[in-house]
């Protein structure tokens, strides 16, 4: 494909991102929107691993915290946890039950990287019994409930990134920079820590970043 098939395809303004980084040079350039799609398809790997099993951490911890295996839909009631997302919980559930369905591990899988890491923002952690830090059993000394939601929404906003197809090769003036993926990688290998897990023994299970990263570090 050349560059002017590109623009056609992806969109002008899409594609300048990459040719004024590159300096005009449209070689260049599309190496660098190929670098950059592989590179999101390696985060996407880490990210759905790490997605998946934090929620499964959360919802282990609060199936015990609440003596009940059904929490997610139990809680879904004004005044309790999940208060502000019991329309979409029942809605959920109805549908499921209704296909004859239901049960936890579904519910679970259903609700979004929004839903869990809200779970840490202020008032839902107090609404939690102020205990869900206790699934980063190795998390740093002094690190608080509003540190980790703050690390949490970055790390959602990362992916977001990713599954709306926005570049995550460059840094904040739009210069090619792998700085910012770099970040990210380490956030979320610091959190499968925190977890009590290797980062390496989870993330081997996806394609690592790391030789495409050299490559637009050497363009």
């Amino acid at each position: 494909m050349d560059f002017k098939t590109s623009q056609k395809l992806y969109s002008m303004p899409r594609m300048h991102k990459y040719l004024n980084a590159c300096a005009g040079n449209k070689r260049k350039t599309m190496q660098l929107y190929r670098y950059n799609l592989r590179l999101c398809q390696r985060f996407y790997g880490a990210l759905n691993l790490f997605e998946v099993i934090l929620r499964n951490a959360i919802n282990e911890h609060y199936a015990a915290y609440f003596s009940d295996s059904d929490w997610i839909v139990n809680q879904a009631d004004t005044g309790k946890l999940l208060e502000y997302n019991k329309d979409e919980i029942r809605q959920t559930e109805a549908d499921y039950r209704r296909r004859g369905i239901y049960n936890n591990d579904k519910m679970v899988a259903s609700l979004t990287m929004g839903f869990w890491t809200k779970l840490f923002s202020k008032k839902r952690y107090k609404r939690g019994g102020k205990t869900l830090l206790q699934i980063f059993p190795n998390k740093k000394k002094g690190k608080n409930q509003a540190d980790v939601y703050k690390d949490l929404t970055h790390i959602r906003e990362f992916r977001n990134r990713i599954a709306h197809h926005e570049p995550i090769c460059f840094d904040g003036t739009g210069h090619i920079s792998t700085a910012f993926a770099l970040r990210h990688y380490q956030l979320l290998c610091d959190y499968i820590e925190y977890m009590g897990q290797h980062p390496l023994d989870v993330i081997q299970w996806a394609e690592k970043p790391d030789d495409i990263i050299h490559k637009i570090d050497a363009l």
